[in-house]
């Protein structure tokens, strides 16, 4: 591809939105162009990098012998509805009608249509297990979209689905699609690490993601330093310490605590530690007003509590619901409340800090199962930097990650709501078990671009790199110059090197610039200064050094390269 003609133009600098580092190169190596809020354009360097990480991608699905197929991006609104899906999904999708009036909604992810075609195309445990995948576009109204391709509305995902006839060939097929990510990132040159995650609003109780570590990631991740627990905040966990003996706890008294509202100007008042103090969430729910409690050093975790509620969001009481719990705005309690408490698993046996449910007023000395009810107990609380791990024992750290890949495992959860089932090998009908494996592709773009760049530009690693070789020719106005760099990029591309040839009448340093910004592992400089010794300039991308190599030999020194750095790219 010669430059001159190439679609799409680099910039100099970059747009004053873009976020990270990643998007500035994205958007200044004409990788991709922003159309709205959240929808992007490949341009055509960047559409070739990213039907390269598709590659990879279907190399090792069907490696592990899942089957390609494609179903539309419109999906029906009934199978929505069996599971209930339909309703809990409207906030982050996209939905329209036909001319008959016919709801449906743009693919968010392809689960009910995958149960729906498994539930007619299987009768019998004879054609079980079964992988399928599809390259898809899905559509997901963020409300706020960002960093690029990280964050988006609409984006290509490989999606596919694993069908089988109990949880023994379940958990073999998620272990298998597990290793086929940890190759697959591997091969996209990311340095991806597996975590336990929350399920979210797929379903299901056991999940993983694939985590990219990066400060530009908007997930955050806790991580053992003593062994290899690992886990998203939205699932992480922690060892609580064994608590101390405590004595009789008094019984609990009223203190004035006039205009103090919040832990901060608690202990700004108590001159106590936050930890000293009970905090009481009051959480509006279908079934009725929910009051959680938690010790003033922790936060509630977002993703813990709708699980353990239910519920697609987290909705907090408005003045009718502490009218009817018993509960003063401000001045929240767990003693005295109505309704169903509970109480988070940090909540040690001894004496805090609560609100009294009335203006001005909070209880010292509230014990939890004497003062109020400590039935329900459930860990809703996020971990911090310090805490224990719940595996070793040993101390958490937290970190930074963009999530590259999700893996779920459903067990029978569509199959019930759906009524899918095949004709087992005993005669009777039983529920299919079922996997779902996702990687978004412009994420996986976007991320090996944040991890993979200096001060001048975009490192690509060699298997997604638009291009192999970049021929640069100085000056294009030469006759010898440009004879030479047209003979040997021709000589190239009939040996299926893949070549941009940066054939512009700009100046060196501009054509150097740019392709240190676009990245192309291999840069080959015809000028007429190096073939005045008969030889061309060779430099890798990733180098800071160049060499020389004799004309007559850099085909075949070329194409050596690329050869050896395909057979690594490929293992």
């Amino acid at each position: 591809m010669r430059m001159s003609r190439l679609f799409g133009r680099t910039l100099r600098e970059a747009p004053s939105d873009a976020q990270t580092p990643g998007h500035q190169l994205l958007l200044r190596a004409a990788i991709a162009r922003p159309l709205a809020a959240g929808l992007y354009t490949w341009l055509p360097l960047g559409f070739r990098v990213a039907k390269k990480v598709e590659q990879i991608i279907r190399d090792e699905q069907d490696r592990i012998g899942a089957q390609e197929m494609e179903m539309p991006v419109l999906t029906p609104a009934e199978y929505w509805k069996e599971t209930g899906r339909w309703d809990g999904l409207e906030p982050i999708t996209f939905r329209t009608k036909d001319h008959n009036g016919r709801e449906y909604m743009v693919s968010y992810t392809h689960e009910e249509m995958v149960m729906h075609h498994a539930r007619n195309e299987i009768l019998s445990y004879r054609q079980l297990p079964v992988i399928v995948y599809h390259f898809q576009s899905k559509g997901r109204d963020e409300t706020r979209p960002r960093a690029g391709l990280l964050r988006v509305r609409e984006f290509v995902m490989k999606d596919a689905y694993s069908i089988d006839a109990d949880q023994v060939g379940l958990e073999r097929a998620y272990a298998s699609e597990h290793s086929a990510y940890v190759r697959t990132f591997q091969r996209l040159g990311l340095a991806a690490i597996s975590v336990e995650s929350d399920t979210g609003a797929m379903g299901g109780d056991l999940a993983h993601e694939f985590q990219v570590l990066t400060d530009v990631g908007e997930d955050t991740i806790a991580i053992c330093e003593n062994c290899d627990y690992k886990a998203n905040m939205e699932k992480a966990r922690r060892k609580l310490p064994d608590p101390a003996p405590i004595a009789d706890v008094p019984p609990a008294a009223p203190i004035a605590t006039p205009g103090v509202e919040s832990i901060e100007a608690l202990e700004a008042s108590l001159q106590r530690p936050p930890s000293a103090f009970l905090k009481t969430l009051l959480l509006r729910t279908p079934k009725g007003v929910v009051a959680v409690v938690l010790p003033g050093d922790r936060e509630a975790n977002d993703a813990k509590l709708r699980k353990l509620l239910d519920v697609p969001q987290i909705t907090f009481a408005g003045d009718a619901d502490f009218a009817a719990a018993g509960g003063v705005a401000g001045f929240v309690g767990p003693v005295g409340l109505t309704g169903r408490v509970i109480v988070d698993s940090s909540v040690e046996p001894r004496g805090y800090v609560a609100g009294a449910n009335q203006k001005d007023t909070h209880l010292d000395n509230v014990l939890a199962g004497r003062d109020y009810p400590d039935a329900e107990r459930a860990d809703v609380h996020d971990v911090k930097p310090g805490d224990l791990c719940p595996k070793c024992g040993g101390t958490l750290k937290l970190a930074r990650g963009v999530e590259v890949g999700n893996i779920f495992s459903f067990e029978t959860y569509y199959a019930e709501k759906m009524n899918a089932t095949y004709l087992a090998e005993d005669g009777t009908r039983k529920p299919f078990y079922f996997g779902s494996y996702g990687i978004g592709v412009s994420r996986a773009v976007q991320t090996v671009i944040e991890t993979n760049h200096d001060d001048k530009g975009i490192i690509w690693p060699f298997a997604v790199a638009p291009y192999e070789v970049h021929v640069v020719a100085l000056p294009m106005n030469d006759e010898t110059v440009r004879t030479t760099a047209d003979a040997l990029v021709s000589t190239l591309e009939e040996k299926g090197v893949e070549v941009l040839f940066d054939d512009r009448e700009e100046s060196a340093g501009v054509k150097f610039a740019d392709a240190d910004l676009i990245g192309i592992p291999y840069r080959v400089t015809v000028s007429k200064r190096s073939l005045q010794s008969k030889s061309v300039e060779l430099k890798a991308r990733a180098s800071t050094e160049a060499e020389l190599v004799p004309q007559d030999m850099a085909v075949d020194r070329l194409v050596d390269i690329v050869r050896r750095a395909r057979e690594a790219a490929a293992r």
